[in-house]
């Protein structure tokens, strides 16, 4: 769904620039005087930027660091590039508009700003009234985005000989604070801008900053931006995000200025922002109750607490997997009571469990005090493209049990999930026939990740391709239907070759598919393949175990193939925590770890290969892909 066109305002090219013209009412202090070097570079570079930069580039370059793959995908579904935009000091604001079509821009409309002059007012203690601020929405002319006009929004804050801007526009010049990418959500009906702020607030390194409602353009506006500052050659624009929807959507706008992540209450230590950014007491930018401009980041004890009772929402969230809560709620929305009828639950007990999942953006309350689903919600939906209900489940449950025997298991460093089972996790799968089917439901969530895995892959036609410790089949299926010529051969242990080939056979593909039963650890592999791919294997074992699978490996591998590892790197400095707690999972509940791009080089250099490349997936995902160092080996093909 398109967002309906912004009314617009067509000065023309004539704007201010003659005797008898006039100009726009409220216009006409600003007009006149010129413009600075400093800001037609700038005005010049960002033209440039999203001149040249598809919408997918653009979105990763406002988000900060680390944001996970599946975040990415959510805001690239919901929403489309809108413009570019930064703060700029014309003496008056005729100059700007006189000087914009020798920068390549085209002046579509002229409005008052309400959000950026509430910021800047506060930079400089005025009331808002005292300050003017205009939105200049430019088009760039001659150029083409995706199919369509790339946009540009320019604050312009006329200084004239206005002493009050001097700092600002210094700290402006110098970390381009205001400059930001604004994306447009597409579907803006009730909820959808909440869901997504929910979503993006949560995600570490993201840090709230500010938003408000504008009446003379009905859109409500949510800004983000990194904990870090940009300007950096990797960075060269501040990581900072703009979420915009068609009308007045005050519940979004109220939590995100309420929360702890305003830009009121977490100031980037060390940056002129600091100071700067905040908000005008009774302004659109109200900063969050208990707070003040340049408080310290975070409350620690509020964040330990969150910390320390995460475990609770997990519970909660397997909870509402088992009761196929989401399934229900896909009808539409109903009330806790009625619900509860249908589920065979307790009402009171189903209704305070439904309140913690909507304070947690899983579920939203309608008007009518009704819960319905949100994005997140819909991932707890069975027999959806992934879907993460078998992985609740059994992270609330078996998984969830195994974490009693954490402090075990970093105390002596024996087997933790061994300590409170009795068996290791792969036999235990084994013996539990039912436990194992859960877990492979479960390991469909990598779906999104091996969609992603053929078009990062070099595959030539006819390529025999082995999926070593291959599951269920997913992810060879979809090399072979990305690659029709192609041959699979896929090695699994003996209890899961029969659901591979249900899986083949599904995906129309058995007939090019052999499935072999065995053990990589004690069986040979098989020889002289052109691809082989090891998803998610290594990381379920130690250093010692991967060395012997990767020998076994070097033993097969002929001296022109390529072995491609999807595994989830860690990223030690500023990456995403996702990573991190994988480690800990797999120390808990497999006898493996989570590692660095470092660790797999040495782990594949003792084996005999060289790591060429890393290809980044879905979910903080990526596929190291490696070749068998030199190319006199004895073993190649015949």
């Amino acid at each position: 769904m398109n967002l309906p066109p912004i009314p617009r305002t067509d000065f023309g090219p004539e704007l201010g620039s003659g005797p008898d013209t006039d100009p726009p009412a409220g216009l006409g202090s600003a007009l006149g005087g010129g413009l600075d070097a400093a800001d037609a570079e700038r005005i010049a570079s960002i033209v440039d930027y999203v001149r040249h930069h598809a919408d997918a580039a653009i979105l990763r370059a406002a988000l900060p660091h680390g944001v996970p793959d599946g975040v990415v995908d959510m805001f690239d579904r919901h929403c489309r590039f809108g413009h570019g935009a930064l703060l700029v000091f014309p003496d008056r604001l005729t100059n700007l508009l006189d000087r914009l079509p020798s920068l390549g821009l085209r002046i579509d409309e002229v409005v008052p700003s309400t959000v950026v002059r509430d910021r800047v007012a506060h930079r400089i203690d005025e009331p808002a009234e005292t300050v003017e601020v205009f939105i200049v929405r430019c088009s760039v002319s001659t150029a083409e985005h995706e199919g369509r006009t790339p946009n540009l929004e320019l604050f312009a804050l006329p200084t004239g000989e206005d002493t009050r801007f001097e700092r600002i526009v210094a700290a402006e010049r110098d970390d381009n604070g205001e400059t930001h990418f604004a994306f447009e959500v597409t579907d803006p009906e009730r909820g959808t801008l909440l869901d997504l702020r929910d979503l993006l607030a949560s995600q570490d390194g993201t840090v709230g900053d500010g938003g408000g409602y504008n009446p003379h353009n009905d859109t409500s506006v949510l800004y983000f931006r990194s904990r870090g500052r940009g300007g950096s050659a990797r960075d060269p624009w501040p990581r900072r995000l703009e979420v915009m929807a068609r009308g007045p959507h005050h519940d979004a706008v109220e939590r995100h200025l309420a929360g702890p992540t305003t830009a009121s209450a977490r100031t980037t230590p060390g940056s002129t922002l600091g100071s700067a950014l905040g908000s005008a007491p009774g302004s659109a930018f109200a900063s969050a109750p208990g707070s003040t401009p340049g408080s310290t980041p975070t409350d620690p004890m509020r964040d330990m607490l969150e910390l320390m009772t995460g475990a609770w929402v997990t519970q909660s969230i397997g909870v509402a997997a088992r009761l196929g809560v989401a399934d229900r709620l896909a009808e539409g929305p109903v009330s806790a009571a009625e619900l509860a009828g249908v589920l065979g639950a307790h009402p009171a007990r189903l209704g305070r469990l439904l309140r913690m999942l909507a304070g947690h953006g899983v579920l939203r309350v309608e008007a009518d005090g009704a819960y319905g689903l949100t994005a997140r919600g819909e991932l707890l939906r069975t027999n959806v493209d992934g879907s993460l209900n078998a992985l609740a489940a059994i992270y609330s449950g078996l998984f969830f049990e195994s974490y009693l025997g954490l402090e075990h298991t970093v105390r002596t460093g024996e087997d933790a999930f061994r300590h409170v089972h009795g068996e290791d996790s792969f036999d235990y799968f084994a013996a539990h026939p039912d436990v194992a089917r859960l877990f492979e439901r479960a390991m469909a969530f990598g779906a999104v990740v091996f969609d992603a895995v053929p078009g990062v892959l070099d595959i030539a036609p006819k390529a025999v391709v082995v999926d070593v410790g291959g599951g269920n089949g997913e992810l060879l299926a979809r090399v072979l239907r990305t690659v029709p010529d192609a041959h699979g051969v896929l090695f699994e242990r003996a209890h899961v070759v029969d659901a591979a080939g249900e899986t083949l056979k599904a995906a129309g593909c058995a007939d090019r598919c052999d499935l072999i039963a065995g053990d990589f650890f004690v069986d040979a592999l098989p020889a002289n393949a052109d691809l082989y791919l090891l998803s998610r294997i290594l990381h379920d074992w130690e250093d010692a175990e991967c060395a012997t699978i990767l020998r076994r490996l070097a033993e097969a591998v002929p001296a022109d193939a390529t072995v491609a590892i999807v595994e989830r790197p860690i990223v030690e400095a500023g990456g995403s925590t996702l990573p991190l707690r994988y480690d800990i999972q797999m120390m808990t509940n497999a006898r493996g770890r989570e590692r660095s791009v470092e660790e797999y080089r040495a782990l594949l250099s003792a084996a005999g290969f060289e790591l060429s490349d890393v290809r980044p997936l879905p979910l903080d995902m990526a596929v190291l892909t490696a070749r068998p160092r030199g190319t006199d080996r004895a073993d190649s093909r015949p």
